[in-house]
């Protein structure tokens, strides 16, 4: 089995879901049910319609074992093969410390997927990008999820929710091209909403867009010399915080290659022991690019590397670019409301996340039992073993395994979990 473009798919489940933990205290956070199945399901299907065969989950040790029995052929029907990793519950770890574990697997990209994104989108779509724009990092970007989730009402008790603002980024556009990233800042780390910019990146983009209305849907392309970068370079922590940022930054770096061969040769006789604590990013970006790349783009007339040595400073070899989602249902339950509003609109979803077999789905399974007088909306979905009594009206609700709802009870607009009983 392979995956297109030989990229790695990665699924990310290690989170602690700490925005969540009124749900998930039994619970991890992936395997918290949307819909009929669990909320790790639909980026799995998600990968699995954009062509890959083989995906990696990466979780925590503990809940490894959970995780497998959890996505078995006979729970969810998953085609794609899948292996999990587990990290250390004792480490405090990060997206970047989980993409490690996978480092030495990744051949040409590394499809990076949170757990909680649950979308319709086509991730050939952002490939195409990536490979179009000749992309050392593209990121999925949409802003479906606060237009979808502006006016969810939260079920359940009345809670403060926390203050979201470190999700929130700035990002800037070339102004010419609007796929192509060339600013990158969390909001909570501008002061007092001054925006600084260097001399030099005026220089080389004198006309760009700062937006804050995209959301990061966690969702990154990721070249395998930033791979490798990220292997060596051990206190990089997390992808969106601190990885990204770093990739974007870079692009207005430049590669010297003598400078670096001459370094090797001053700091070690026989190699780059030494040299390694030096290199940035740029070298590594530097070394992929072999000596017929160099000599194709030296001729490019379009290349600005045209004319030039193989000794020559070499620009342009980190390049970021966003794939923008702006129709469909794109949304990251990594919040009540949110998994709130993906749990209600399952029930219209349900062709989007199904094999082509599974024509038959039906949101009121056969084994639901209904006594007279009953009315379940088209707009509500029933997990599996599910018993209603008499004279109940469930509308634009999602109900899961083994409830039970008594005689004359009203249920409209909830979201009510597994082995939940119901009276008046």
């Amino acid at each position: 089995m392979t995956n297109p473009g030989d990229s790695t798919a990665v699924i990310m489940a290690a989170g602690m879901g700490s925005r969540m933990t009124d749900l998930n205290t039994e619970c991890p956070k992936a395997l918290l049910p949307v819909g009929r199945y669990p909320m790790i399901y639909y980026p799995i299907r998600t990968l699995e319609k954009s062509g890959f065969a083989e995906i990696i989950i990466i979780t925590r040790q503990s809940c490894q074992a959970q995780f497998a029995s959890a996505l078995t052929p006979g729970m969810v029907p998953v085609k794609a093969k899948l292996e999990f990793l587990g990290i250390s519950d004792q480490e405090d770890a990060g997206t970047a410390d989980s993409l490690r574990l996978i480092a030495d697997k990744v051949k040409t990209n590394a499809l990076v997927v949170s757990c909680d994104l649950i979308t319709d989108g086509d991730l050939l779509d952002l490939m195409s990008v990536h490979r179009k724009n000749d992309s050392s990092l593209t990121v999925m970007l949409s802003q479906l999820p606060t237009a979808i989730t502006a006016d969810t009402v939260v079920p359940g008790f009345k809670a403060k929710q926390k203050n979201n603002l470190g999700e929130k980024i700035s990002i800037g556009f070339e102004y010419s091209n609007v796929e192509h990233v060339v600013y990158w800042k969390a909001q909570v780390d501008m002061e007092d909403e001054l925006v600084a910019f260097s001399k030099k990146f005026l220089n080389r983009f004198p006309c760009a867009r700062i937006q804050s209305s995209w959301t990061d849907c966690h969702v990154y392309l990721i070249r395998d010399f930033i791979i490798k970068y990220l292997k060596d370079k051990g206190e990089l922590s997390s992808l969106q915080g601190e990885l990204v940022p770093l990739v974007v930054k870079k692009q207005m770096s430049t590669f010297h290659p003598a400078k670096l061969q001459e370094e090797a040769g001053m700091d070690s006789p026989n190699g780059d022991l030494k040299l390694d604590k030096k290199k940035d990013l740029v070298d590594y970006a530097g070394e992929t690019c072999n000596k017929l790349s160099h000599t194709i783009k030296s001729l490019s007339l379009t290349s600005p590397n045209f004319g030039s040595n193989e000794d020559a400073a070499q620009k342009d070899l980190i390049r970021c670019y966003a794939y923008r989602q702006t129709s469909g249902f794109c949304v990251r339950t990594n919040t009540i409301a949110a998994y709130a509003e993906a749990s209600k609109q399952m029930p219209r979803l349900t062709s989007q996340f199904f094999l082509p077999k599974q024509t038959a789905f039906q949101n009121v399974p056969e084994n639901t039992i209904i006594k007279p007088k009953s009315q379940v909306g088209a707009d509500s979905m029933l997990g599996e073993n599910v018993e209603i009594g008499e004279k109940v009206s469930i509308k634009k609700s999602v109900l899961g395994k083994f409830c039970r709802v008594g005689d004359g009870v009203k249920i409209t607009n909830s979201v009510i979990m597994d082995d939940v009983s119901i009276s008046q």
